[in-house]
């Protein structure tokens, strides 16, 4: 699965510039869905939002979960070292 190379989060207009650390999730009733990715600078405020919404009913109650990110290589996907220095 290819991933965008910065932060889903947009504040002020204005989409992050930073390079996603996090995949988010939650899980919910032994179902997990992913809602996004963001970066250090978001991760409380992308917490806070996912709670209001999750109140709201608009997004499954359940626990929000952070996953951190990491570069894969295998025989089928070559990565690239400036890809690398991204992460």
């Amino acid at each position: 699965m290819l991933l965008p190379n910065k932060c889903s989060i947009r504040e002020v207009n204005k989409d992050c510039v930073n390079p996603p650390k996090y995949v988010i999730t939650v899980v919910s009733n032994n179902d997990e869905f992913m809602l996004g990715i963001t970066c250090e600078k978001h991760k409380t405020s992308v917490s806070s939002k996912i709670g209001s919404l999750q109140n709201d009913g608009k997004i499954p109650k359940g626990r929000i979960k952070f996953e951190n990110l990491k570069s894969v290589q295998t025989d089928c996907i070559r990565g690239d070292p400036d890809d690398l220095i991204q992460l």
